[in-house]
């Protein structure tokens, strides 16, 4: 594995040089969000990158890496988080000094898709029996670990975590334990992958690709799609992307699914989806936008977790106990995030993934996989 670090504490000063002199002035508290995940570089071989990214949460956002880990397979132990865990350490015990005054340093929280947040805390994958990050139930196997249970669940708690009360959901010690956080709460469900990615996704592909029964007429996925295409002259220039037709759901975005989630869906699906199947998605759509909206995720939030507690319990009884897997069940959790970063948006990867994409353009040649240069570090 190949490894470059950068000084976290030299990053956030060069990061705050670039923002009006005014606002940084003002600046009694700086909050940070952290980002690890994969990312493949090339199609032609199995490399791929592990960068721990951090945000500086001022308007507008800036990204940069603490750490780049580069090799054939993943971090096979956490020693590339050993140098950011340090940084952070002393930043947030001393704050940070610029400009002749000594700012604040908080964490907001680490933001990962489910293997990467099971990665660095060094836990069971969403995939094992104790999988879940959030309560202590134990998974049951009906070809996939499912979670049965929606009621009344046992729920951890930072202290339970640092204790390991329940072994089965530990691999070992992690280097994020030495953080002053939240070792459950500052680790949010995330709503890019687990809402848009995969809830929504699922969805799309029982209807379109599913068993006999759940599955929908190539007549009604024709008229879905045509529906689709129909709206993409009415869909503001503020989404990144316009509608596609469903023949390319395998090539989906992310933000393609939140657009379907929040807006056309509802639209195209009326009429044409079983009634019933159509008011359990609209559930679903009505119940996210409410926590991803700042506004309306503090009146609406009891209303949001009934929504989504009868969105699982009834897809369970609509699509069979295997719908119940973990991104579905976690649902049941993710109301809580919405709370306490006020909104699903303050605590998503969607700010992370441009950035992603940012230093996989810059990677040309395999045997260097990350700009040597200070100025081409510095770009990222």
């Amino acid at each position: 594995m190949e490894y470059l670090h950068y000084p976290l504490k030299e990053k956030l000063v060069e990061t705050l040089d670039r923002y009006p002199v005014q606002l940084v002035t003002d600046l009694d508290t700086l909050e940070l969000s952290f980002n690890v995940d994969g990312l493949p570089l090339f199609k032609s071989s199995g490399k791929s990158m592990w960068p721990i990214l951090c945000a500086v949460m001022l308007s507008p956002v800036t990204i940069f890496p603490t750490a780049l880990t580069c090799g054939t397979k993943k971090p096979t132990d956490l020693a590339f988080l050993e140098d950011t865990v340090t940084d952070l350490t002393e930043v947030l015990t001393n704050g940070l000094d610029y400009r002749k005054k000594n700012i604040k340093v908080i964490v907001r929280c680490f933001v990962c898709d489910a293997p990467a947040k099971a990665l660095i805390k060094n836990t069971k994958c969403y995939s094992g029996y104790y999988g879940c990050e959030r309560c202590t139930q134990r998974g049951i196997w009906l070809k996939r670990v499912t979670y049965q249970e929606t009621a009344e669940l046992n729920l951890r708690t930072d202290a339970s975590f640092r204790a390991q009360t329940q072994p089965e959901h530990h691999h070992g010690p992690t280097p994020l334990s030495d953080l002053p956080i939240d070792m459950v709460q500052s680790f949010p469900i995330d709503y890019m992958h687990q809402v848009c990615l995969g809830v929504t996704k699922k969805l799309l592909f029982i209807w379109c690709r599913g068993e006999k029964g759940m599955r929908i007429s190539a007549g009604q996925v024709q008229e879905i799609s045509s529906r689709l295409l129909q709206l993409k002259s009415s869909i503001p220039s503020i989404f990144a992307r316009t509608p596609r037709g469903l023949d390319e759901l395998e090539r989906w975005k992310a933000t393609e699914f939140r657009q379907f989630l929040l807006y056309t869906g509802r639209l195209v699906l009326k009429g044409v989806l079983r009634e019933d199947l159509y008011n359990h998605f609209l559930t679903f759509s009505v119940a996210i936008g409410l926590l991803v909206c700042p506004t309306l995720v503090q009146p609406h939030h009891h209303y949001a977790q009934n929504l989504l507690q009868y969105f699982v319990e009834k897809g369970c009884e609509l699509y069979g106990a295997t719908f119940l897997v973990y991104n579905t069940h976690t649902m049941l959790h993710l109301s809580t995030d919405a709370i306490r970063f006020k909104g699903l948006d303050n605590c998503s990867a969607f700010v992370f993934e441009n950035h992603l994409q940012t230093i996989k353009k810059m990677v040309h040649l395999g045997r260097i996989p990350w700009p040597k240069s200070p100025t081409d570090w510095r770009r990222i």
